[in-house]
Order: structure tokens, then sequence, then C-alpha cells
């Protein structure tokens, strides 16, 4: 599986690259715009491009006749483009509970630190694991069309969000009246029946899959 995420990172180099420098620049005017809350939200969009330029790559290089009849088993190749959400959900949920400790000013420090990371784990991963299965089934180019919709949907999400400090801080004092390990544990209990669910499905729909 490292071998597959490695052959993808060489071939996204320069696109990941450019990723990066985006990132940045919308940090740096979330930033200056006083929406630091909204930081972490940019970890939800991440996967959608990044799972959008690898269906891409292979499509392109049509790279599934070559690496299917390796060593690589199906559900191995399907795990390793989980890998990727699951890699940068775990580097929002470090993020977001960095934000906690370092951005006073939010009301992200209201919140205790393992609420904010499952609440990270789930919102970098829900949308990507139901897009995935979708990829499997309908393949790349019927894909650019869930792409469009599902990115209109998260910037929506992320531009409503990132202004509205009202709805967070009403959802936080929700939130803070109940019982904050049981609420956590909950969305982790979610976010790991919603990956494991979604992982089946790609698997059972991409050993049906013809090359």
């Amino acid at each position: 599986m490292i071998a597959l995420m490695y052959k993808d990172l060489v071939a996204l180099k320069k696109a990941l690259f450019l990723l990066v420098i985006v990132l940045f620049l919308v940090g740096f005017y979330t930033v200056q715009q006083g929406k630091v809350m909204a930081l972490p939200l940019m970890f939800i969009l991440v996967p959608l491009i990044l799972i959008g330029m690898l269906w891409g790559s292979d499509a392109k290089s049509n790279v599934d006749q070559y690496i299917i009849p390796g060593p690589n088993k199906r559900r191995t190749i399907v795990l390793s483009r989980y890998a990727f959400v699951w890699i940068v959900a775990v580097i929002g949920a470090v993020f977001a509970v960095s934000l906690k400790l370092f951005a006073k000013d939010s009301a992200l420090p209201e919140l205790p630190w393992y609420l904010i990371a499952a609440a990270m784990l789930f919102l970098a991963t829900v949308i990507s694991v139901i897009q995935l299965p979708l990829m499997y089934k309908f393949g790349a180019e019927k894909a650019r069309l869930i792409f469009v919709a599902l990115y209109f949907i998260v910037f929506a999400f992320f531009s409503y969000i990132g202004g509205n400090k009202e709805l967070i801080a009403s959802i936080i004092d929700k939130l803070i009246s109940l019982d904050s390990k049981i609420i956590g544990l909950a969305i982790v209990g979610v976010t790991l029946l919603l990956n494991g669910v979604s992982y089946i499905l790609s698997v059972a729909i991409y050993a049906k899959k013809e090359f």
C-alpha cells in the first residue's frame, strides 16, 4: 500500500505543491478577515480535491490495468485511496486542537480537545467516504459532475460557517450543556461506522470491475 501511495504522490507532486500554496493563501486571507475558526474547515476540502486529482491522474494513465495484475490485492488498492483521506483527517484534527490552544480569541477554547478532535475527524472524512463509493461505481467521467456538486456544497458550508460566529457560539453552548465525553465517543463511533461501511462498499464495487 505504501508503494501505491508513493506512486500517487510522485504523479501529483506538482499539483500537490500548487494545492499547498493555494491553501496557504486561503488560510492567510481567512486570518486577515478575522475568521480564524474557519481554518480547520479547509481540511474538509483537501480530501475532496485530492481524490479528484488522483482519479483524474489514474483515468489519464489507465493505471488500473497495470496494477491489478500485480501483487497488490484490490482491497489494498482501495485502502490506499482511503488512507489519504484518513491522513488528512488526522492532520486536520491535530491542527484544530492546536488552534484551540493558541487562538484564545476564538470559540474553540470553550470545547474540550477530544471533542474538537472527534468533530474534525468526522467533518474531514464524511463527504469523502460518501464520494468514494460513487467514484468507484460511476467512474471518472460521471465523477466530474459529482465533484462539482460536492465542491459547491462544501464551499457554501465553508463560507456560511466561517462568517457566522453566532451560529458556532450557539452550537457550542448547546454542546457544553451535554456530556462532552459521550458526545465525543458518539461522533467517533459514527465516523468509524461511516468509514467502515464506505470502505466495504468500495471494495465490493471495485472487485466486480473489469479493466
